[in-house]
């Protein structure tokens, strides 16, 4: 019985040939889609959670309150952390300090390869569960720098080679000379889905730091390891006031213990994030389920329009003894025939994007339908599910025709509203594609604000270097390049927009709030960094290299000294209109006491960090950065490829061991919205789809109405009607239904990004054109293609159409 339904459901596939071709694609688009979508949402919330001890590793965060609903978080803690947790606590039975970096490797005599690294201390084998394939890495080696290695590393540069004892020697871009390392171990590769994702761990001893009660220290990024069973928010808890009764501050910096499995999607508040967040995996999950919805509601549509064609089969079979069971049974397996076939192309086209999908999310996947046998176990279930979900309509509809309408290739079914139910299933169609459209529009230009808002400052013809040991020939270097006629000004400093919000920051009581904080900014570089970034003096003036005390020792801002703080506040500085409307009882070249600064000029108020935040006012202090620190170019227009070949001839003769990053301001700060950009291309893709898809659908109902009523339009034809009004009076219908579903999805769309723009500081206001061309668009693409496909038929001959079987 089974051979024989499915035979039959193959006659029917042919026989119908226009309508299946319509079917599988829109199917097959579908499917494929949210298998791509379905990967990245996969992968992304699967980090971290391999780790064997995952439920007993978190990160230590410090948070600090600045109002009733709002406090200051960052990714690191104390260092001191590592000796006071598990000496006062039992429940903690390890704390490393574990940071990523790039680190430049030779490989041979010439050849060098940039590598992450993770630089952590020996506590990192108590929490990590590395898989160890050659060496003793546990065991720490005195004297020398360890490094231990990954698989894919010892075979991609030493595949013949017995690496363990082996030196290596780095390409150093901030230390004086080359620093060597002993290979100690090899481990498996990392999987890619982790944010602890290296090549290389650099392993040392752990450093030795206690925790003051002053409330100052050492910051580092923290894992703990608690023991199992422990209650990690009892824990906190448990932490938090035993370190508030052990500082002599009574506003101490907190820790917050965050799940290390959570810490790539809720980790916004890293200055440096360039994480995912559930609020994205749910769009793009969402996105994804809605496409397969509309593919499947062509598939319902589709069957049902053409169920006509195949109500004469049904009445013979039913005369012939047929149950209503047997039926449903033909019906399904018809369904089951196009969802298989639709499901292996694509699998096909998804076997094929998997490249751009790894483009896309900027990493390899560590799991594929194509690949993993559960998730393919789970694909072949849903096939199933969803044939018979989208098939069971249509059935029931066929199993209830009644024979003497069969027989006249007419359905006639009591209590059925199939119409009704056809024209509720398009507006759901079009209702997506109107939001999607909405969402698209609405994404770009908050991308396009985002890269175009004025900073306050000049982002453009700057160039920067990352942060380097200048060996006491940061000022002779900084000389030379200003002898360039390319380079207008330079500066040394510690701040380099779009890579760092600042250098140090303070909380101050809010004037106008009392109760709240106000987190204030310290930017410190030479007197010419505000000059360089272009800000616009407002009032005094800007700090001048050639006043000596407009300099402060470089050890003042980190000490506790008092009387270095009242040094320190003696120091000329430079603070934004928003620091100085703080302070409006202050005078410039007057101690604002609160600042610990003397300001001497107020400039325009700019972004040191990302739009996504509200500006915050700065404080600009100079300092000298003859031995450490960042660069900053302003160069003339054009000129950057002059600028950087002199600058690399430069570093040579100055520094011949280092390597030198360049990076151009403006492609920083673009980077920071990163995420937004890829959100773009996400929406801008799947609205094309989902507006083919629609109209794949309404493509295929109107060449069923067409064919149905082609004796009609031969009638109306003969009797005068011009091939206009027939497309007119055809297209009406439709009309009404796309008009209702861009009345329900016009709201829903606003709602949508309404809410979506709530996370930006700086935000557009959403016009009202974005809705009028959702809505001329879906009407546009619609109406085109139930014109073509009437007006197609209007121009047959009437004597064809007219004429009897």
């Amino acid at each position: 019985m089974l051979k024989n339904y499915i035979k039959i459901a193959w006659r029917n596939l042919l026989k119908n040939s226009t309508y299946s071709l319509i079917n599988i694609i829109g199917l097959t688009i579908g499917l494929a889609a949210c298998l791509a979508v379905t990967t990245v949402v996969i992968d992304e919330s699967s980090y971290d959670s391999f780790w064997t001890k995952k439920d007993q590793i978190f990160r230590l965060n410090s948070t600090f309150k600045i109002s009733a609903n709002k406090q200051d978080k960052m990714t690191r803690a104390f260092v001191g952390w590592k000796l006071a947790l598990p000496e006062n606590f039992p429940e903690a039975e390890k704390v490393s300090g574990i940071d990523q970096i790039s680190e430049n490797f030779k490989i041979g005599d010439d050849q060098s390869t940039q590598v992450n690294v993770l630089q952590a201390d020996t506590a990192i084998w108590d929490i990590l569960d590395f898989k160890i394939i050659q060496g003793n890495p546990r065991r720490f080696q005195f004297g020398v720098e360890n490094l231990v290695v990954s698989e894919s590393f010892k075979n991609r540069y030493f595949p013949n080679e017995d690496i363990v004892g082996k030196e290596l020697k780095n390409q150093p871009s901030f230390g004086a000379k080359p620093k060597s390392y002993i290979v100690s171990g090899v481990i498996k590769d990392i999987p890619k889905n982790s944010i602890f994702n290296a090549d290389v761990l650099h392993i040392s001893k752990s450093r030795e730091e206690s925790l003051f009660k002053e409330g100052y220290g050492t910051y580092s990024q923290l894992f703990l390891l608690v023991k199992e069973g422990t209650d990690a928010k009892k824990l906190q808890q448990k932490v938090n006031e035993w370190y508030t009764e052990f500082l002599d501050s009574k506003k101490p910096y907190l820790i917050d213990f965050q799940p290390v499995s959570d810490i790539y999607l809720n980790s916004s508040f890293d200055e440096n994030h360039t994480n995912t967040s559930e609020r994205k995996l749910f769009i793009l999950g969402g996105v994804a389920i809605l496409l397969l919805l509309i593919a499947c509601i062509n598939d319902i549509n589709l069957t049902t329009a053409k169920a006509s064609c195949l109500a004469r089969n049904t009445g013979v079979r039913k005369i012939l003894g047929a149950s209503k069971s047997q039926l449903l049974q033909q019906n399904l397996i018809n369904s089951l025939l196009f969802f298989i076939l639709s499901g292996c192309l694509a699998l096909i086209i998804y076997q094929g994007s998997i490249l751009y999908i790894e483009k896309y999310i900027g990493h390899s996947l560590t799991k594929l339908f194509t690949s993993d046998l559960t998730l393919i176990s789970i694909y072949c279930l849903g096939i199933i599910a969803l044939s018979v979900l989208t098939g069971l309509y249509p059935a029931i509809l066929l199993s209830k025709v009644r024979v003497a309408s069969a027989l006249k290739n007419r359905i006639i079914v009591s209590g059925t509203h199939q119409n009704y139910i056809r024209k509720g299933l398009v507006i759901v169609q079009f209702s997506v594609s109107v939001v999607v459209i909405i969402a698209m529009i609405v994404v770009d230009q908050q991308v396009e604000l985002l890269k175009n808002k004025d900073l306050g400052f000049n982002k453009e013809n700057l160039i920067g270097t990352q942060y380097v040991s200048w060996e006491g020939k940061g000022e002779s270097f900084k000389n030379e390049l200003s002898n360039s006629p390319y380079i207008e000004s330079v500066s040394l400093n510690a701040w380099t927009p779009g890579q760092n919000a600042g250098n140090m920051t303070k909380s101050l009581d809010d004037p106008f709030n009392p109760g709240n904080k106000i987190q204030i900014w310290y930017l410190f570089g030479d007197a010419d960094l505000a000059k360089t970034i272009g800000l616009e003096l407002k009032q005094g003036r800007f700090l001048n290299s050639g006043f000596p005390g407009d300099f402060l020792n470089e050890d003042l801002q980190f000490s506790s000294d008092s009387s270095d703080i009242i040094q320190l506040s003696k120091v000329p500085a430079l603070i934004t209109e928003n620091t100085a409307n703080l302070f409006p009882e202050n005078k410039l070249n007057h101690i604002f006491k609160d600042l610990n600064a003397r300001p001497v000029g107020i400039v325009k108020d700019f972004n040191n960090e990302s739009l996504r935040t509200a500006g915050k006012p700065i404080v600009i202090q100079a300092m000298e950065y003859d031995d450490y620190g960042s660069m900053l170019m302003r160069i003339k227009p054009g000129s950057e490829e002059k600028v950087i070949a002199k600058i690399n001839e430069l570093w040579q003769e100055f520094y011949p061991y280092k390597l030198l990053e360049i990076n151009n301001v403006s492609d920083l700060l673009q980077k920071q919205y990163d995420a937004e950009t890829k959100l773009l291309q996400f929406f801008s893709f799947f609205s094309t789809l989902s507006l083919f898809l629609a109209a794949l659908g309404v493509f295929g109902l109107i060449v069923q109405v067409t064919e149905q009523r082609v004796k009609e339009i031969g009638i109306r034809k003969v009797l005068g009607a011009s091939v206009q009004s027939i497309v007119i009076l055809f297209s009406k219908d439709f009309l009404k239904t796309i008009a209702v579903a861009i009345i329900i999805a016009l709201p829903m769309g606003w709602y949508a990004m309404e809410k979506w723009l709530q996370d930006y500081a700086y935000r557009i206001e959403i016009e009202w054109w974005v809705f009028a061309f959702a809505a001329v668009l879906v009407i546009g693409i619609a109406m085109f293609t139930v014109g073509i496909q009437t007006a197609k038929k209007a121009f047959i001959n009437p004597a064809k159409s007219l004429k009897t079987e």
